[in-house]
């Protein structure tokens, strides 16, 4: 006789992909975030990952590129944080954001972000 092994909840792992790029992006509460300039406008970022940031519309449009540069103000880090990188929108939600992802990123930059992420959450954690 064959038993059929049951499958216990271990054994099935099942992400969905927004859940997980939530749990690598920061969100900054209201007037906690910073602002960027894209496209000779300053936009405040509203959440950020290493795949890219989010930000309210100001006049632009889908697939609109801009070269940006940024210092992180990262706790505990010493280093230097500023990043810079090619800033392309991938699409503008139904409330007006615009989402990006960052292009010619050094993998140095990609570990800044997420260096920074880590640590916004551990320093929220925190308090």
């Amino acid at each position: 006789m064959f038993w059929k092994k049951k499958e216990s909840e271990t054994d099935i792992i099942s992400f969905e992909s927004d859940n997980l790029r939530e749990s690598f992006r920061y969100y900054f509460k209201n007037g906690q975030g910073f602002q960027i300039e894209f496209k000779e406008k300053k936009v405040w970022v509203l959440n950020i990952g290493a795949g890219g940031i989010a930000f309210p519309n100001n006049g632009f449009e889908k697939s609109d590129v801009d070269f940006v540069q940024f210092t992180l103000d990262i706790p505990n880090f010493k280093g230097d944080s500023t990043f810079s990188a090619k800033l392309r929108i991938l699409a503008i939600d139904k409330k007006n954001i615009c989402h990006s992802t960052f292009e010619q990123c050094s993998i140095e930059h990609h570990e800044l972000i997420h260096k920074y992420v880590l640590e916004m959450q551990k320093n929220d954690l925190a308090h």
